[in-house]
């Protein structure tokens, strides 16, 4: 099982860190509402993900964007990606 595979549901509203937060530096998140639960075995990505619809991105690029949040990454850590 993938570290954040079955922790949201469509209509969720998370909260995906891009890099894991330390001191000084701001936080890079994406937050949105969770519009699909794609498997890992999907023929979309290939990987397991959530699909958000973005609503607040602190790069301000993916506002009102699809964005893929992968249910776990090789440089994962803990509350990578939690629900707001």
């Amino acid at each position: 099982m993938l570290k954040y595979e079955n922790q949201f549901q469509i209509g969720d509203l998370i909260r995906a860190y891009d890099f894991e937060p330390f001191g000084g530096r701001d936080p890079i998140f994406v937050e949105g509402l969770v519009t699909q639960v794609l498997s890992p075995e999907n023929d979309v990505t290939g990987f397991g993900c959530y699909v958000i619809k973005a609503t607040l991105d602190t790069l301000g690029k993916r506002v009102n964007k699809s964005v893929y949040v992968p249910m776990e990454s090789t440089f994962d850590f803990d509350g990578r990606v939690v629900k707001v």
